[in-house]
């Protein structure tokens, strides 16, 4: 049965107004309705931020090494925070609802950092499985879309203070217990604060605890107590040469150390798989940057010297070759091609620290380590030779009773001296 209702143009607009007046009494109105703002539920505030239950805070870093400078090309590979953390579980929109989100950018110190997303109410989703799912993939386009909005913004200073951003977020957070996790993207290269890495020498548990002794000492140690830490892209910088395995694995357990010793309840650190695909950003100023030990090559008369750094072949007090060691050995096997040797010799070098037997022995394997490597690609190693530490490359391992940990990693090398015709 049908039901018409005749009407007079009075009483359609006597309708409008009634029905305008139960959406406003609803609580909503026709410009605030998810189809004309969708997003709008990113800028709310919540109400509750301050009870006891799921709160998650989500960092962005935006510093400069996270871009290409100002030499780089249109398609410069630079990290995607965005792809990496929307393909995060961690912040899949089903185990945020019923909790709190803040969302921040980060550089400079724990007072630069601004929370563009601050303590929003994630309200779980209603209707059936197809509508939930629906509701819940117009939800994923704000946030990545405001996650790509702060991201993309220039930095605001030319240091990064990792560590004081996890303080930010911890702060964020408010009193009470609960659930509580923090979300951090960023390569980990923090050049700021008691975690400064320009002097690192990216190699060796030592040069680790040193590092945590450090912060412990200067009372920068952010208090994540019962929070659960997890760590995007750890070694995914857009400015220099990328780290070898070793030297991101000493990077991932840095991150590692330095979150435990600040007592979270879980830290979870992934290092970098691969450089993303070019994605344009602005160009920026330099910042003091930090830089991994590279291989260098020295001529002196017939001889030229390729010296291949210890964090880039083997991993810490180790004479196995590190899978990313493949492609170093490659490249120098065939710049020894194109010097066209009469002769090659390999010699393995270590630091000062542990004993002079170990020393011989670790710096020896080393040595016959890459020997056989490029035995393999084709050259001739007429000797491999281990000489400890008394040849060191840079002086002094020590300043003042304090360890330099770059010299240190500069001495942990093998070199191959390759002579020539005249």
């Amino acid at each position: 049965m049908s039901v018409f209702i005749r009407t007079t143009p009075g009483k359609l607009i006597a309708l409008a107004l009634a029905s305008a007046a139960l959406m406003a009494g609803s609580g909503c109105s026709a410009f605030e309705t998810p189809k004309a703002q969708p997003c709008a539920w990113l800028d709310r505030g919540s109400d509750e931020a301050d009870d006891p239950y799921r709160r998650t805070a989500v960092l962005v870093d935006r510093s400069p090494s996270a871009r290409p400078d100002k030499a780089a090309g249109p398609t410069t590979r630079v990290p995607d925070w965005t792809a990496t953390l929307l393909g995060a579980r961690e912040l899949e929109l089903s185990r945020l609802e019923g909790g709190a989100l803040s969302v921040a950018a980060f550089d400079g110190t724990r007072a630069t950092v601004d929370w563009e997303v601050d303590r929003v109410s994630v309200t779980p989703v209603k209707g059936n499985d197809k509508l939930r799912e629906d509701r819940r993939a117009v939800r994923r386009g704000c946030l990545e879309k405001r996650l790509r909005r702060i991201s993309d913004e220039a930095p605001s200073t030319g240091s990064t203070d990792v560590l004081g951003a996890l303080a930010a977020a911890a702060a964020q957070f408010g009193p009470g217990g609960g659930e509580r996790r923090i979300v951090m993207a960023t390569d980990g290269l923090t050049n700021a604060g008691c975690a400064d890495l320009r002097s690192a020498g990216f190699d060796g548990t030592t040069e680790i605890g040193a590092v945590v002794d450090r912060c412990r000492e200067a009372g920068e140690l952010p208090d994540l107590t019962g929070v659960e830490v997890d760590f995007f892209g750890i070694g995914r910088a857009a400015r220099g040469k990328a780290p070898s395995s070793p030297q991101t694995a000493w990077l991932t357990a840095l991150w590692t150390r330095l979150c435990r010793a600040s007592g979270a309840s879980d830290c979870r650190v992934a290092p970098a798989r691969t450089r993303d695909a070019g994605r344009a950003t602005t160009a920026v100023k330099p910042e003091p940057e930090v830089t991994f030990p590279a291989v260098s090559e020295r001529p002196a008369g017939r001889v030229t010297t390729i010296t291949l750094p210890g964090s880039v072949l083997f991993a810490t007090d180790r004479a196995e070759l590190s899978p990313t060691a493949q492609d170093t050995l490659d490249d120098a096997a065939r710049r020894i091609r194109d010097l066209h040797p009469v002769s090659v010799a390999v010699s393995g070098h270590t630091d000062s620290r542990g004993s002079e037997q170990r020393g011989k022995q670790l710096s020896l394997a080393r040595a016959q380590a890459v020997r056989s490597a490029l035995a393999q690609r084709g050259i001739d190693v007429i000797s491999a030779r281990g000489y400890s530490d008394e040849r060191p490359s840079c002086t002094p391992e020590y300043r003042g009773g304090v360890p330099d940990y770059r010299a240190m990693a500069c001495n942990r090398r093998v070199e191959i001296a390759v002579t020539v015709r005249r």
